[in-house]
């Protein structure tokens, strides 16, 4: 045991050499990992590199994102034994969804304006403030929160984002506005209505993602309603549902075109949400990698940028994406009569 933990602590203490271009653009101006010698109990000394396959693969497993990628450029023994890690599902899929954005060309353009506009916020802190109001928190969400790179925002979906619109879609930006960076150093969660005119309707925790002059994006947090926590809502006012209101069941057709009056239960439509938060992070890094490909004199012009009032006004249900759709989860007691019974 004296030997495993002098090879855990020299994860802390590696030497250092510069990183390569892209990596130094992702995660700043760091340093790449070096094997240093281990010390063990026996005085003598070794390298990582001389340890058991089995232990290293070991080792490599619990490494969080951000080393896990850096841990790449060690040497080439590590490159090839990387990949070979039981690594968190999760962290495989954002690893994959990493890779997959750092082999597009020219995938630097798309976060020049949010990197303009980044600022820093306490990633743990962020989930202690969500966890304080409800105990449970997407697995997806909080890793992507804790460990994603900060400078490799994906459509200008992140916290550290401010809360702006610049009224224009492409490759570096997405009409509408980042709720994310509302109160990112002590974001809150909404109260939203899931069963609406059903006996069984209530309040349900999410949290707001985005919002356009139509559409809303929702984080549901609801553990109890299984089919719900951790899927991220779009709700859309031209498809005439409510931006404080998760769909359930069937909508109606908006044109019924049936030469019949029956009541057939398969007319209208289902909105289907994103499975998790890395199925939607992955959705608009297809949509950025798209206007990637679109001639830059092609893009319009960017507007001024449409910054939102402080403090928020909440207009409840209504389609004003700079304003909050509906009340704090915190002060659903107070409002449950307003949103239920309204």
């Amino acid at each position: 045991m004296g030997q495993l933990y002098s090879i855990y602590n020299a994860f802390n203490s590696f030497r250092s050499a510069p990183l390569p271009f892209t990596q130094r653009l992702i995660f700043g101006e760091q340093k790449l990992l070096e094997q240093p010698r281990i010390e063990d109990c026996t005085r003598t000394f070794i390298t990582l590199q001389s340890l058991p396959v089995e232990i290293l693969l070991h080792m490599f497993s619990f490494l969080e994102l951000k080393p896990y990628i850096i841990s790449h450029g060690v040497c080439k023994d590590w490159q090839s034994l990387l990949p070979l890690a039981e690594i968190h599902p999760t962290r495989r899929r954002l690893l994959v969804l990493y890779h997959k954005i750092i082999n597009i060309p020219h995938f630097e353009k798309s976060l020049t304006w949010s990197l303009d506009n980044l600022e820093p916020f306490d990633r743990q802190s962020y989930i202690d403030s969500l966890l304080s109001q409800y105990p449970a928190v997407p697995e997806e969400f909080r890793m992507w929160i804790l460990e994603w790179p900060d400078r490799l925002v994906i459509a200008c979906r992140w916290p550290g984002v401010r809360l702006a619109d610049c009224g224009t879609t492409n490759c570096q930006r997405r009409f509408g506005f980042n709720w994310l960076g509302y109160n990112s150093n002590s974001p809150q969660l909404f109260a939203v209505l899931y069963k609406n005119k059903t006996p069984l309707v209530k309040l349900i925790p999410a949290l707001l993602i985005w919002r356009t002059s139509s559409t809303t994006d929702w984080l549901i947090f609801a553990e109890d309603e299984r089919d719900l926590f951790g899927r991220v809502y779009i709700t859309d006012f031209m498809d005439l549902e409510s931006s404080a209101v998760i769909p359930h069941g069937r909508s109606f057709n908006l044109v019924d075109d049936s030469d019949d009056d029956s009541d057939d239960e398969s007319d209208g439509y289902i909105n289907v949400p994103y499975v998790d938060w890395v199925s939607y992070l992955e959705h608009h890094w297809e949509v950025t990698a798209r206007m990637l490909l679109v001639p830059e004199k092609l893009n319009r012009p960017r507007p001024p940028d449409w910054l939102v009032e402080r403090p928020v006004k909440i207009e409840f249900d209504k389609a004003f994406p700079n304003t909050l759709p509906t009340f704090p989860w915190n002060l659903r007691d107070t409002i449950s009569h307003l949103a239920l019974f309204s």
